[in-house]
């Protein structure tokens, strides 16, 4: 009887605990895969998980202020730092602060930097679909259940992936099965376009922080305390009026008082002299990658005067993460493709290539230096596809008169999928390129070659391109 009764206990036991793993499976199934970019943030929120234990030195926390504004490529570049930035979309403070307890769970950081931008949260609860894009891709634990408790109102919209997703099944493809993030640029977002923006200082006096910020912000502060960790607030560049400049008054008073460093990156003297120009430093109402290297670079050189960083030790993954930041950085600057196929040529990396509309029948010359075997002499508007990669001898083409659809399955030389379409103009006039069953140039394709830059070693999209080739010796980029 005794028995028995032990073995129905085990049996429940063990039916409840490949419930709970059944359920935390399907949750993160169902759970969109945010990760397009520049605001991708599953692929964000995964890849901190994908860190080695204990093996960041700077962890940023904070709104897509902290994310777009500080490049631990740069801080890598400039002192050895390794950082991660753990931020998401409008996080509010409170979030800042149950993300930071994510990170101690795994990371002893050094330094501890808060964005504070969000501080002057008004609303007690941010938008339920603004606390998903925080919460929906953390691990399961009492953590993300806390979180969402003082992240929604109604807790039901936060804790259960299938009231939410349950209609996700129709739309499933190979990436909702993929749990695997490699978090290349470490959370950071690079925006490329500028848009001009006035900063300026007010003369104003600072009044009290929104209840909830204040509370959360002492809360952090503490944690940081708790653990023997340095934190330094921020507050990133931003075209701010009078009510945002008040808390911000407030926040360095409150900073002052504890022994708080506080960066201030309003301030119009601290811009000039790292010669932050929001005239051309600014996309939207973020820094753009061009800030974003001021602001790091000032910020990397202040950690590493104020705090006593241990000595550097070389990291593999953060000298990828340098060397194909900073690449993938020249590649989107450069608009002749004489210049562009130049710098590829001894990369190793993938390029794929398909033609929309125009081929010029000199093309083959340019295409050479990355081993093409196809003359273009007498061929015009046809199709075209190819994948290079000069640094590992790999060349693939195809060229016809009809369209083409090449579908290339992973094999001994080449570990991913890709799928190549081209049309010319008699033929249907279009250009496709799908890594891994993703469209990587979708409302994006022109007339003439349509490129895609891969780093198959990262899984990362350094660059894609268009150039126009219908006029003789004017290849320009779109």
């Amino acid at each position: 009887m005794r028995k028995t009764l032990i073995y129905r206990v085990l049996r429940l036991l063990f039916l409840v605990i490949l419930g709970a793993w059944i359920f935390v499976e399907l949750s993160t199934i169902f759970t969109p895969k945010r990760d397009k970019l520049p605001w991708n943030t599953t692929s964000k929120i995964k890849g901190f998980y994908e860190l080695e234990d204990n093996s960041i030195d700077v962890v940023f926390l904070g709104s897509s202020h902290a994310f777009c504004t500080f490049n631990p490529a740069v801080f890598y570049k400039e002192n050895g730092i390794k950082g991660y930035v753990f931020a998401s979309n409008e996080q509010p403070l409170w979030l800042s602060y149950h993300y930071l307890i994510e990170v101690l769970k795994t990371q002893n950081p050094e330094v501890i930097v808060l964005e504070t931008f969000y501080i002057s949260e008004n609303n007690e609860y941010k938008k339920d679909g603004v606390n998903k894009l925080s919460l929906d891709d953390l691990p399961f634990s009492l953590n993300k259940i806390e979180a969402q408790n003082v992240a929604f109102e109604d807790n039901l919209e936060g804790v259960n992936p299938f009231y939410n997703y349950h209609n996700r099944w129709k739309e499933f493809n190979i990436t909702d099965f993929n749990s695997k993030e490699n978090g290349l640029l470490k959370g950071f977002t690079p925006l490329y376009k500028t848009t001009p923006k006035v900063i300026e200082n007010f003369n104003v006096t600072k009044a009290d922080l929104p209840v909830k910020s204040r509370l959360y912000l002492d809360k952090i502060i503490e944690l940081a305390n708790d653990n023997n960790i340095p934190l330094v607030l921020t507050y990133a560049p931003y075209n701010i009026n009078a009510s945002r400049n008040q808390h911000i008054k407030t926040v360095e008073e409150i900073a002052l008082s504890q022994g708080i460093p506080f960066i201030n990156y309003t301030d119009t003297t601290l811009l000039k002299t790292i010669k932050f120009d929001a005239q051309v430093d600014m996309e939207g109402g973020h820094t753009n990658v061009y800030g974003a290297q001021k602001v790091s670079e000032h910020l990397s050189h202040y950690l590493d005067n104020e705090f006593n960083f241990k000595p550097v030790k070389k990291s593999k993954d953060f000298e990828v993460l340098t060397s194909r930041f900073y690449a993938a950085d020249s590649l989107k600057k450069i608009d002749n493709i004489d210049d562009y196929l130049n710098y590829l040529s001894d990369m190793d990396v993938y390029v794929a290539v398909t033609a929309m509309d125009a081929i010029n029948k000199s093309t083959s010359i340019a295409f050479e230096k990355l081993g093409s075997q196809i003359s273009f002499k007498d061929k015009f508007r046809v199709s075209y596809t190819g994948l290079f990669n000069n640094y590992r001898g790999y060349v693939e083409e195809k060229i016809d008169t009809m369209a083409i659809i090449n579908k290339m399955q992973p094999n001994d030389k080449r570990h991913f999928y890709i799928r190549m379409e081209s049309a010319s103009f008699n033929t249907g006039n279009y250009s496709k390129i799908y890594i891994n069953n993703v469209n990587q140039i979708i409302n994006k394709s022109k007339r003439g070659f349509n490129i895609v830059v891969y780093d198959a070693v990262t899984n990362q999209i350094l660059d894609t391109a268009s150039f126009d080739t219908f006029e003789t010796g004017n290849w320009s980029r779109y």
